[in-house]
């Protein structure tokens, strides 16, 4: 582990819409500091530096009119097949990837000593190469189509849309592979923390206080 944290980390792997974050929350029985990479990543689009490095990069069209990064329209820049799109993802990545991840480290380190472990959230944990401050990683297992039903009610997406994203990521075989554990969330929510629970209950023994 990279980060010179005392707490054990664990980082949370799914495909997008798998509900990974929803199955942590309803795990009982520990204490866990949480860093969501997302969030850190949207709060950052806010960062005055950052917004600039963006209006520079990609022009003044990715600010709305209340002078925010629409993030709608930079995903239109970033997300799709051609070498353009291609190339302005991995410059959006070169502008905010060190922030987050310096943000992801300093979490992690002020993180209580007293919490039973630090659980790193990240749609892109491997791309970002986030999984090396991990001591174990758990892949979410969601079946396709109720990916697919989430991304559409609960973000507007399109399955092209989905398609579209995911082929910027690992692919599901990959992150699954490299993961420690499965959690098949193809059941319900209580299902699914229950075997999260288990996995938890299994590596962090000395942890646990709630059977």
């Amino acid at each position: 582990m990279s980060s010179g944290c005392q707490v054990p980390v664990i980082g949370i792997l799914g495909g997008i819409g798998s509900g990974k974050s929803s199955v942590v929350r309803q795990v009982d029985g520990f204490r866990f500091r949480i860093v969501d990479a997302d969030r850190i990543g949207h709060e950052f689009l806010h960062d005055s530096q950052i917004k600039q490095s963006l209006t520079d990069c990609f022009g003044q069209e990715i600010i709305s009119e209340t002078g925010d990064v629409n993030r709608s329209a930079l995903a239109k820049r970033v997300f799709g097949d051609s070498d353009e799109q291609k190339a302005d993802l991995q410059r959006l990545n070169q502008i905010l990837h060190p922030a987050i991840r310096r943000e992801i480290h300093s979490q992690i380190d002020s993180a209580p000593k007293d919490v039973d472990a630090v659980i790193l959230d990240a749609a892109l944990l491997l791309e970002g190469g986030w999984d090396a401050t991990c001591n174990w990683l758990v892949f979410v297992d969601t079946p396709q189509h109720i990916r697919e039903q989430r991304v559409m009610q609960n973000r507007g997406w399109s399955i092209e849309e989905l398609a579209k994203r995911e082929a910027r990521q690992w692919s599901l075989q990959a992150k699954k592979d490299r993961a420690d554990f499965v959690v098949d969330n193809s059941g319900t929510i209580a299902e699914s923390a229950a075997q999260m629970k288990k996995v938890f209950t299994s590596i962090l023994p000395a942890k646990q206080t709630d059977a």
